[in-house]
């Protein structure tokens, strides 16, 4: 396979540049936090906007969120070198793996309530404290019933919102969407960059920023959780670049054939 040929730039410049598209993802979630501006209730969920920004979401949501990662490997392997596209692939599963535990770990320490529990709670609808001591399942039982029983006390919101409320019940902070798709934007753009895909590299970073602002504006998490994640992102997007670079030769190294 021939792999699209784009200009390359100095090395010594990557680190700026992948800096630079960090603190580019990070500003917006922090302006908002510090100036404690909520984008929910900000949006109406019925309309054509929510669907949109629920198709943004989706696209990061298990199982699909595999979908765009794969995608993006796809592409490596497409514009990429065969080398730079395995480091590619080793990068992305480092540090995407460790950012799981990361976040399931802070989530279960910090224990803050999603925003549009908390919504229901002021509303009446439910009861913080309990929602949360229930498994997941129990709470996404509570959920249905509540939007059964309920419909008419609940702000308007298409099928697909509504299922995606039911459905999402776990803590809010930090955002592993964001997390997700911050992680895979920063990994990749780290290797696109060196071969001077831009156009790839501004997708990765528009789609890694709308992915933050979707949860915000379907009451999934607050902003803080999405600068959080953000900030997470970059930490661990290095690991994994590290390690690819210092497990990659020895994993994919060739067998020298033995003399007699």
């Amino acid at each position: 396979m021939q792999h699209t040929q784009a200009p390359r730039f100095d090395r010594s410049i990557r680190p700026l540049l992948l800096l630079t598209l960090w603190l580019l993802l990070l500003v917006p979630a922090t302006v908002l936090t510090l100036a404690q501006l909520p984008l929910f209730p900000w949006m109406p969920l019925d309309g054509a906007t929510a669907e949109i920004v629920y198709a943004i979401t989706f696209t990061g949501t298990a199982p699909w969120g595999a979908i765009s990662a794969a995608a993006v490997i796809l592409l490596a392997f497409i514009r990429l070198s065969h080398p730079q596209a395995i480091k590619l692939l080793l990068a992305l599963a480092l540090s995407l793996g460790s950012s799981l535990w990361l976040n399931e770990s802070l989530k279960t320490h910090f224990n803050e309530p999603r925003p549009n529990v908390l919504f229901l709670a002021e509303h009446k609808l439910l009861d913080t404290d309990d929602f949360y001591r229930l498994h997941k399942g129990d709470r996404r039982d509570v959920m249905t019933v509540l939007f059964a029983s309920n419909a008419s006390d609940l702000p308007p919101m298409s099928p697909r919102v509504a299922n995606h409320w039911q459905q999402e019940v776990g803590l809010s902070f930090p955002s592993g969407h964001t997390l997700f798709a911050t992680i895979l934007a920063l990994t990749a753009s780290w290797f696109f960059i060196a071969s001077g895909h831009w156009i790839t590299c501004s997708f990765l970073g528009i789609w890694a920023l709308a992915m933050g602002g979707s949860r915000m504006l379907l009451g999934m998490h607050h902003s803080q959780d999405v600068m959080a994640a953000t900030a997470l992102s970059l930490p661990l997007c290095l690991l994994g670049i590290l390690l690819a670079s210092w497990l990659g030769p020895k994993l994919f190294r060739t067998r020298q054939p033995q003399s007699d």
